[in-house]
C-alpha cells in the first residue's frame, strides 16, 4: 500500500514538471494523486495509440462500449494521428462517496479541444489503483 502511494506521488510529480508530456494543471490540490496518474496514463495511451493500455484502464460498461474500436489494429494509427501534438490540461477533480473524478481538456491544437470527465473507481475492493468506469463529454 505504501509502495502504491509512493508510485502515485512520483507519477504526479512527473506530470506536474512535464516529464511525461505537456500537462497544464489547474485545481489539482484536491485531486487524488492516483486519479491524476490514471488521467496521465489515459492521455499517454491516446497519444501513443496504445490500445492495450486503454483496454486495461477501462472497466465495466465503458470497456464494453469501447471494445470494438480498441480491438481494431487500425485504431492505433487514428489515435496517434489525432493526438500527435495534443496536450493535457487537468481542470478539476475530486472524490464523492468513494468515486473519484477528473475533468480534463485535451488540446488537439491551439483552438480545438476535447473536454471529458473521467469517472474512476478502485479496481477491486480495498485497492488503491483506479480504473475508468465512465467517460463523459463536457461542454
Amino acid at each position: 500500500m505504501v509502495v502504491n502511494g509512493i508510485k502515485a506521488l512520483i507519477a504526479t510529480v512527473l506530470m506536474i514538471i512535464g516529464i511525461s508530456g505537456p500537462v497544464s494543471a489547474a485545481g489539482q490540490a484536491s485531486i487524488d494523486p492516483a486519479a491524476l496518474a490514471v488521467a496521465q496514463t489515459y492521455f499517454n495511451a491516446l497519444k501513443s495509440g496504445d490500445r492495450q493500455t486503454l483496454l486495461t484502464l477501462l472497466v465495466g460498461h465503458e470497456r464494453t462500449r469501447s471494445a470494438a474500436q480498441l480491438d481494431d489494429p487500425a485504431y492505433s494509427r487514428f489515435l496517434m494521428d489525432r493526438y500527435n501534438n495534443a496536450r493535457l490540461e487537468v481542470v478539476d477533480g475530486g472524490v464523492s462517496s468513494g468515486i473519484s473524478y477528473v475533468d480534463i481538456t485535451i488540446w488537439l491544437n491551439a483552438t480545438e479541444s476535447v473536454k471529458e470527465r473521467l469517472i474512476l473507481k478502485p479496481t477491486s475492493a480495498g485497492s488503491s489503483s483506479l480504473s475508468i468506469t465512465a467517460r463523459k463529454e463536457l461542454d
